[in-house]
């Protein structure tokens, strides 16, 4: 059977070719940063439809030829409710978890609270979206 004689069979099939030669042209060309952060986007999108603890990312781009473009997300762990003693948001090697004393400072970076952080004799300063990565529920307040 000849593509013709299959074309006859088919109602309105003639008519494909002339719909496909005046579809219309895009208006003007997509630039290569423009798809890059399309694609980038739609990507962080459907990774946070399919994990919805994924709350914070972290794109890292390459400093010299050869090196990879790093992509990482972060999964919230716990949430601030008021200064208080927090477990960490993930086990450590030997199956327990760490007890954060979690005290919010008065200090704003980048639009972000920041908040001091001890476990034993380790103090940090962080940033909100750090914390939520690091901590996990509350289980007391401070004495």
């Amino acid at each position: 059977m000849k593509r013709r004689d299959l074309l006859k069979g088919l109602p309105g099939a003639a008519f494909i070719p002339a719909a496909i030669a005046s579809t219309p042209v895009l208006a003007r060309e997509v630039s290569a940063q423009e798809r890059y952060d399309y694609h980038l986007a739609e990507f962080k999108r459907a990774a946070e439809e399919l994990d919805p603890m994924i709350a914070h990312w972290n794109l890292m781009q390459p400093d010299g030829l050869g090196e990879p473009i790093r992509i990482y997300a972060h999964r919230v762990t716990g949430r601030y409710e008021g200064d208080g003693i927090y477990e960490s948001g993930k086990e450590t090697a030997l199956g327990g978890r760490i007890h954060y004393r979690v005290e919010l400072a008065n200090d704003i970076i980048d639009g972000k609270r920041t908040f001091m952080v001890s476990a034993g004799m380790d103090r940090r300063w962080l940033l909100e979206n750090v914390l939520e990565t690091t901590i996990g529920r509350r289980i007391g307040g401070l004495a």
